[in-house]
């Protein structure tokens, strides 16, 4: 077969690849290749039957990109009163869990919350630390330790971003990348009301540094001002399932259970795809384009890069724990919160019924605990549904009487990537690799396949812009 655009990949860089070319008459030309039995990436569902019903993997929504062209074809895949808009002070409500604390009022950290005399301490260092150079180049390599003191001074750094990340990732700050620090958000710090900050704020170089006090009262201006988006009867499968019927309609192919074999090249180009299926082999032959999603490591096994000295760091295990409860959480308004407190294993605890009231099934409620955690101890008996449900309680925020009704784990084939500095450094000299074979038919998209590349809305931007010679 000649002349196809292979899509290796179907999480939602992929599918929206396709979408998007489909919709300039390319539809009959695209192959999608995903390994897995259905498509969908992180916006595929679990399905617990009648009783229990649907679930996410976890958070997802989809916040405007900008681009009205990009916008439009995610919006328009479902109609318009089947959208939940969430915008201005409901676009996306954070908080996050430290010290046996639930702090509501921003995602970012509020130091005080500290002890008094720490919040002091941290204070004056943070102020004394503005004498110092504050600018960090991204190309140059830097640990999220050394990227949180340069960013706050010790002292706030020892008091939040380290311990933190270190606690998330289960591995030294000095040994992790700077990207640890982008997954959640700690590129800001709290500390003052609205009267100081909007002073303070005045200075350019203070306001990429202080957080606004109260993410409800946070001015139009001060945000991005983009909407997010979320189907009123839950489910970010919706979308997804949309997506493939409008796929289908345009003729696209989509084989899964299917890898790739063998990938030869020719005149700087890749010249022939062999891909096993579980019910045929096939051989794609001078494709026009292949648009890879399925990370760099498996590319640069595919293509033959050198990995001479490269020995990656193993990711942790991330575990979807599905549960449902006959009363509502005691959270207020908070979609979800990230745990950054050591004592416990959640990563982030998600309450569907905050931006969905579809997401109510049977009268009872359903929330999401993200747990992160070591391949080692999942093998030395965790239990990852008597720890979520432990620590559902320990926070404190159930109700009298709460019962759980449902509870279900799910431990992610692919989940979240390992940022240590030995995995960044080692995707970044594979990326260079494949780059300097200067493949005129290949495009990397999807996550990581630049540097600093995770967040869905930023990996939608770059698939948009990649796609451009279209």
């Amino acid at each position: 077969m000649k002349n196809n655009i292979l899509i290796v990949g179907s999480g939602i860089s992929g599918l929206s690849a396709a979408l998007l070319l489909s919709k300039k008459g390319y539809g009959k030309d695209i192959v999608i290749i995903e390994k897995g039995t259905t498509v969908g990436g992180l916006l595929k569902k679990y399905d617990y039957g009648s009783e229990f019903g649907v679930f996410d993997y976890g958070m997802h929504n989809f916040l405007e990109t900008g681009i009205k062209e990009l916008d439009d074809l995610i919006f328009n895949l479902l109609p318009k009163n089947d959208w939940q808009i969430l915008e201005g002070k409901n676009r996306d409500l954070t908080g996050l869990f430290y010290n046996g604390v639930l702090q509501k009022n921003t995602p970012y950290f509020d130091i005080r919350n500290l002890k008094e005399e720490e919040y002091k301490e941290c204070l004056a260092d943070f102020f004394s630390h503005l004498n110092t150079d504050l600018n960090i180049s991204e190309s140059k390599i830097v640990s999220a330790h050394d990227f949180a003191i340069k960013r706050f001074g010790e002292k706030v750094a020892s008091k939040t971003i380290i311990p933190s990340v270190e606690k998330i990732h289960k591995m030294p700050a000095e040994e992790l990348d700077f990207m640890a620090t982008l997954f959640t958000p700690m590129s800001r710090i709290a500390f003052a009301d609205e009267v100081l900050v909007t002073e303070l704020t005045k200075s350019d170089k203070l306001k990429g540094l202080i957080a606004w006090s109260d993410q409800r009262t946070l001015p139009l201006s001060r945000s991005s001002g983009r909407k997010a988006y979320y189907p009123i009867k839950y489910g970010a499968y919706r979308v997804v399932d949309e997506i493939i019927k409008q796929l289908k309609e345009s003729g696209v192919t989509i084989m899964t259970e299917s890898t790739l074999s063998n990938i030869t090249l020719k005149d700087n180009a890749i010249d022939t795809i062999e891909v096993k299926n579980a019910l045929k082999n096939e051989t794609f032959h001078s494709p026009k384009s292949v648009l890879w999603t399925g990370g760099i490591p498996p590319l640069g096994q595919a293509l033959k890069t050198d990995f001479t000295g490269l020995k990656f760091d193993k990711p942790l295990k991330t575990i979807i724990v599905n549960i449902l409860l006959n009363k509502q959480l005691n959270i207020g308004d908070l979609y979800y919160f990230f745990c950054y407190d050591n004592r416990f294993n959640t990563y982030r605890l998600t309450n569907y019924i905050n931006y969905s009231q579809g997401a109510v099934r049977n009268g009872l409620y359903p929330v999401c605990i993200e747990l992160l955690v070591k391949e080692q101890d999942l093998l030395n008996g965790f239990d990852p549904e008597k720890t979520a449900v432990e620590e559902l309680f320990r926070f404190g925020i159930t109700k009298p009487d709460t019962e759980v009704k449902f509870v279900k784990a799910e431990i992610l084939e692919a989940g979240f990537p390992m940022p240590s500095l030995n995995n960044i450094n080692g995707l970044k000299k594979i990326r260079a690799d494949i780059k300097s074979k200067n493949l005129q038919n290949l495009i990397l998209i999807g996550v990581l396949s630049e540097d600093n590349l995770f967040f869905q809305t930023d990996v939608l931007i770059d698939m948009y812009n990649k796609l451009n010679s279209f």
